[in-house]
C-alpha cells in the first residue's frame, strides 16, 4: 500500500501543520481548501466518513483563523489542524445528529467545551463523522447515513461507534479527531482503521455539549496519527498546552523509559480466537519490549472480571441512556423525547435495544447493584491485580480481528466461524472502559493483509500522562511511523 493520498506532499501531523502556518508557508484556509478539494470530498463520501461536511463554513473558521493571527500576531498551537468531530458532539452551527433520523435538524448555537477549546488553539472542524446509531454498537452500519467503509478495505468494518472519525484520520482527510467511548467506541475504530486512538480517564474531559449514552461511562477521545499529536490534542482541551506552536522535543531512547517498567499481558479471554500470525506478531512486540528492559507478566486476571463486566457493563449504559438523552434534549429545549427519538431509529440492532427503554430497562436495583456492587469490585479487582505484581500497565489485542466484513445477522468471523459483532468486538475494551481507566491503541501489528492491528495499553484512572509518555515510547521502540501510514485514496465502488 502506498502511503501518500496525494501527488502533492502536504503536513501529515498537527505539528507540522502548526509549524507550517508559524512559518508562514501555509495558511489555515490554503489548508482547508486543499481537505475540500473534490477528489477529496468524494472519497470521503465513497466512504461514508462524514454526515455533514459545510465548504463555506469551513473556509470561513479557516479565514477567521488566520485574521486573528494577522491581527495579533498569535501563534497558537493548532492553528488550521483539520478535525473530524463525531456527530454526537456539538459543533456551534452543524447539526449534531447522533447518526439518528429524528435529529437531523438539530444544529446547536454552541460548542461543546472540548470543541471550544481546540477552536480557540486555531483548530479548523471540517465536518460531523458518522457513527453507529446513537453512538449504542461497535460496526457504524448505520442505515439513516450509510455504513462507514474501512479506508484500508472498503468491503470491511471501520468499527464503531466513532467509525467516521476513524476512517477520516485514517484516509488523510483530517489531521485528528475527536469521537466518544462508552466501552470500545475510540479505541475499536481506532484500532481497525490503523490510528492512535486515546480514551481519558472519565471526567479528565468536559462532557457539555455531547449527546449522551451514560453519564457514568461516556467520555470523548481522541484519534490522531501519532502519539504525539494525541498529546497535544489532549493538553489543548485540559487547557495546558504552550501558548504558541512550539515542536516538542525529540523523545528521549525509548529504552530510558521502558526500562525497569512492567506490563501486564493477559492471555484469556484476549487472546481468544486471534489468528495465529496475529499473536505471533504481538508476541514479537513483546519480546521487544523485554529486550528493552520491560519486564511481561503473563498473569491472568481475577476470576471474578467477567462476572462483574457482565453485570456492571451494559446495565449501567441502559439505563442511563433514555434518561441522559432526555437531559439533552431538555438542555437544547428540543421538543422531543426519548421515546420520539428512539421511534424514529433506523438500525434494527440499536431499534431492538433502546425502543424498549426506559420501561422494559433494567430495574433501578439492577442499576444500583451493577453502579454501586459490581462496577466498584471490578475496579477493586483490576487494581489489586496491578498492585500485588507491580504492574505499571496492562497490554491486551484491541480487538481480536483485524477489520472484519459484516455477516448477516451482525455477525463477524473470529477463529473461522460466525460471532455477534458487538460482544466480540467490545470484549477486550469493555472492562477498563467500565472503570473509567485511560487506555490507548497503537497500530503496531499487520495481518498478511495489510490490515492494521492495535496493541491497547490500560493504566489507572488519572495515569492518563504516565500512559502517554509509555506509549509514546512504545511507539518509538516499535518503528511506528512518526507521520503515520494514510490509506490510500482510491475510487471505491
Amino acid at each position: 500500500m502506498t502511503a501518500a493520498t496525494d501527488e502533492d506532499p502536504a503536513p501529515r501531523t498537527a505539528y507540522e501543520v502548526a509549524a507550517e502556518v508559524a512559518a508562514g508557508r501555509l495558511t489555515a484556509r490554503g489548508h482547508a481548501t486543499r481537505a475540500l478539494q473534490p477528489h477529496r470530498l468524494s472519497h470521503a463520501c465513497d466512504l461514508r466518513a462524514f454526515i455533514s461536511v459545510e465548504p463555506p463554513g469551513v473556509l470561513a473558521e479557516a479565514e477567521r483563523a488566520d485574521r486573528a493571527r494577522t491581527d495579533t500576531g498569535a501563534q497558537l498551537p493548532l492553528h488550521g489542524v483539520l478535525l473530524a468531530v463525531k456527530d454526537n458532539i456539538d459543533v456551534a452551527g452543524l447539526p449534531t445528529t447522533g447518526g439518528t433520523p429524528a435529529l437531523r435538524r438539530h444544529r446547536p448555537t454552541r460548542d461543546a467545551a472540548a470543541v471550544r477549546a481546540l477552536r480557540d488553539a486555531g483548530a479548523v472542524v471540517l465536518g460531523k463523522a458518522n457513527m453507529h446509531e446513537l453512538a449504542f454498537g461497535a460496526t457504524s452500519d448505520n442505515h439513516a447515513y450509510g455504513r462507514v467503509r474501512n479506508p484500508w478495505r472498503p468491503d470491511r468494518l471501520a468499527g464503531g461507534s466513532s467509525g467516521g472519525t476513524a476512517a477520516a484520520v485514517a484516509a488523510g482527510l483530517v489531521t485528528a479527531g475527536l469521537g466518544t467511548e462508552t466501552g470500545c467506541s475510540v479505541r475499536l475504530p481506532a484500532a481497525l482503521c490503523g490510528v492512535v486512538g486515546f480514551r481519558p480517564t472519565t471526567g479528565r474531559y468536559p462532557a457539555r455539549g455531547v449527546l449522551p449514552l451514560s453519564w457514568t461511562r461516556d467520555t470523548i477521545g481522541v484519534l490522531a496519527h501519532t502519539v504525539e499529536d494525541v498529546c497535544l490534542l489532549d493538553a489543548v482541551i485540559t487547557g495546558t498546552h504552550p501558548a504558541r506552536p512550539v515542536r516538542s522535543a525529540s523523545p528521549p531512547d525509548p529504552r530510558t523509559v521502558l526500562r525497569g517498567l512492567r506490563f501486564g499481558a493477559p492471555r484469556h479471554p484476549f487472546r481468544d480466537g486471534v489468528a495465529p500470525p496475529l499473536l505471533t506478531a504481538l508476541d514479537a512486540r513483546l519480546a521487544e519490549l523485554a529486550a528493552a528492559g520491560a519486564t511481561i507478566v503473563e498473569d491472568e486476571l481475577p476470576a471474578g472480571t467477567p462476572s462483574h463486566v457482565a453485570a456492571a457493563g451494559l446495565p449501567i449504559a441502559l439505563y442511563e441512556a433514555s434518561r441522559a438523552l432526555d437531559g439533552y434534549l431538555r438542555e437544547h429545549g428540543l421538543p422531543l423525547r426519548f421515546a420520539d427519538v428512539a421511534a424514529r431509529i433506523a438500525s434494527p440492532d440499536v431499534a431492538r435495544l433502546l425502543r424498549p427503554l426506559p420501561g422494559h430497562g433494567p430495574t433501578e436495583d439492577a442499576y444500583e447493584q451493577a453502579l454501586t456492587v459490581h462496577r466498584p469490585a471490578l475496579d477493586a479487582l483490576l487494581h489489586a491485580h496491578l498492585a500485588d505484581r507491580r504492574l505499571d500497565v496492562l497490554l491486551l489485542p484491541t480487538a481480536p480481528v483485524t477489520a472484519p466484513r459484516l455477516l448477516p445477522g451482525e455477525h463477524i468471523l473470529l477463529a473461522g466461524r460466525p460471532v455477534p459483532a458487538f460482544p466480540a468486538l467490545l470484549r477486550n475494551t469493555d472492562p477498563s472502559s467500565i472503570v473509567g481507566w485511560p487506555a490507548i491503541t497503537l497500530p503496531a501489528v499487520r495481518d498478511e493483509h495489510g490490515l492494521p492491528f492495535g496493541i491497547d495499553l490500560q493504566a489507572p484512572a488519572n495515569a492518563d500522562l504516565t500512559l502517554l509518555e509509555i506509549a509514546r515510547a512504545c511507539a518509538a521502540l516499535w518503528g511506528l511511523p512518526h507521520r503515520g501510514r494514510v490509506a490510500p485514496l482510491r475510487n471505491t465502488p
